[in-house]
């Protein structure tokens, strides 16, 4: 039996999975976070433009509607959302010891009210990314609006693209009824706190090594935590892993071989694309190009003259004690999700039997 269950899951991993996704989302995911780079590039200031490109994945959060308001006043929420992310990470970044308390905090808190508010995926993924790569960035008071300013103009930025897409999608077809958000009453505060404890050891490990770039722990952690229960939690963490050690070997390449700051703009557009295409279809594929594609937007502008060896293997144990502190939050969360659904399916069975004995009493 088991020898069976290896091969099943050895033959799974060479199987690509149908997606639900348009498959006009990767190439404006790719516009969204290209054109900052461009721009960046052609006014000689590639460094700054990478917060504007970071600000474009708001993009993934286009819902599936006709309605254009709907569409997007969503994505001006989200953007929002970023945004206050974004100047939670830099405000915070001040102090080594209260920096992970204060992300712990606020990553409880936009997990639950993401969940509440039924966002779908990716969910509270990139709120919390965006305050984690800002908090694990060198705190300089005099710098934050500039940040802040040009960030926003990255969201104003891929919602243009969206309006431009959405208009041309939808010119010939009927709106859809107004804008709602649905709210989903059975959230888990404890799930909550479970990502909150995470989000806040994954920062603490970064900042007790004195790790230069220590983000990629909590986003390795959480990315891992996004699976919906136990086997696919681990199942994530063991793609997550692999997948990123064959990513590393890309992103050496480039490193070593791309020197040309426009070359290195195109890689990322492209990295990017194919990224968007994979992340329903196979996520460990997925990651063998997020990984280059994440430290090139972290390290271009700013550390392309580092050792790529050097730079390489940090960025690799950082993934790795993510995947670890996510592979073990998810086992917490697991079974507290097993023990909420029994009490939620408990209390709905209450109330519909209490409803039938009101109608057969009346």
């Amino acid at each position: 039996m088991k020898i069976n269950y290896i091969k099943e899951e050895i033959n799974s991993f060479f199987v690509l999975k149908s997606s639900p996704r348009s498959w006009h989302i990767p190439f404006l995911a790719g516009l969204a976070v290209g054109m900052p780079l461009l721009f960046g590039y052609f006014f000689a200031d590639v460094k700054s433009a990478l917060a504007a490109s970071l600000a474009g994945l708001v993009i993934l959060y286009i819902p599936n509607s006709k309605d254009i308001f709907e569409i997007m006043m969503k994505m001006f929420v989200c953007s929002f959302g970023m945004i206050i992310s974004y100047i939670f990470g830099l405000v915070f970044s001040f102090n080594m010891w209260i920096a992970p308390f204060a992300f712990g905090i606020f990553s409880a808190i936009v997990y639950y009210i993401v969940r509440y508010f039924n966002l779908k995926p990716p969910g509270s993924f990139f709120f919390i990314m965006m305050a984690s790569m800002a908090i694990g960035l060198p705190h300089h008071p005099e710098a934050i609006p500039q940040k802040i300013g040009i960030f926003t103009i990255g969201t104003l930025n891929a919602c243009l693209i969206c309006l431009i897409y959405s208009l041309m999608k939808n010119k010939k077809e009927s709106k859809s009824s107004l804008t709602t958000f649905q709210i989903n009453p059975y959230v888990n505060l404890v799930e909550s706190f479970i990502i909150g404890i995470c989000m806040f050891a994954s920062v603490l490990v970064g900042q007790i090594f004195k790790l230069e770039y220590p983000y990629w722990i909590p986003i390795s952690s959480l990315a891992v935590l996004q699976g919906v229960n136990r086997y696919h939690i681990w199942k994530r963490g063991l793609h997550r892993i692999i997948g990123t050690i064959i990513g590393l070997g890309i992103a050496w390449f480039i490193f070593s071989y791309v020197n040309d700051i426009l070359w290195i703009c195109i890689c990322i557009i492209t990295l990017q694309i194919i990224v968007e295409m994979l992340i329903t279809r196979h996520y460990a594929l997925a990651v063998m190009f997020l990984t280059p594609m994440g430290i090139l937007l972290a390290e271009t502008g700013s550390s392309t003259s580092l050792d790529p060896d050097y730079l390489l293997k940090m960025r690799l144990l950082e993934i790795l004690i993510g995947s670890a502190i996510g592979c073990i939050g998810g086992w917490f969360l697991y079974n507290e999700r097993i023990r909420f659904n029994s009490i939620k399916n408990l209390r709905k069975s209450k109330i519909v039997l209490s409803k039938s004995f009101l109608k057969k009493s009346s």
